[in-house]
């Protein structure tokens, strides 16, 4: 059993977080984006085109999983990574804070979802928390027929 981290994982998490981090300082949020790295190790950003439904982040978090899924059949991507701005808890106790999602996902089957917990002081002026991993779910490298009742992990 592969374990959540991935040295291929380190080029997708730092690009992510600073196109995420330069969004934020500039505009005050972000809607989903993703980012893949090549077979050749090569990175490249993927935004989601939703055509005339209304852009939003559920429906741009959909498309992008549906375009990342299509690219792996088509271009054998080493791994794949989405970038979400969200709220969260560490437990049902705390209050709601702001962080960066970052889930990440490599074809030999590791899975993480990084956050970074953030708070707006003031327009463009963001402090940062400390990154936290949490071990995640395939959704990206999947085969339809066998795991989560209609996929299966491609490894």
């Amino acid at each position: 059993m592969p374990n959540h981290q991935h040295p291929d994982f380190n080029p997708l998490l730092e690009i992510l977080l600073r196109f995420a981090k330069r969004s934020l300082a500039e505009k005050n949020a972000f809607l989903p984006f993703a980012a893949v790295l090549s077979s050749d190790s090569e990175l490249s950003y993927v935004r989601g085109d939703t055509g005339d439904r209304p852009a939003g982040a559920p429906v741009l978090l959909e498309v992008l999983e549906g375009a990342l899924r299509a690219m792996i059949k088509k271009d054998g991507l080493k791994a794949a990574g989405i970038c979400i701005d969200i709220r969260f808890a560490t437990s049902p106790q705390e209050p709601r804070t702001d962080a960066i999602q970052v889930f990440l996902e490599h074809r030999e089957g590791n899975v993480v979802n990084i956050l970074l917990p953030y708070r707006k002081i003031a327009p463009g002026q963001i402090t940062y928390g400390k990154l936290m991993a949490v071990r995640g779910e395939p959704k990206i490298f999947l085969i339809p027929g066998v795991n989560r009742g209609q996929f299966r992990t491609w490894c």
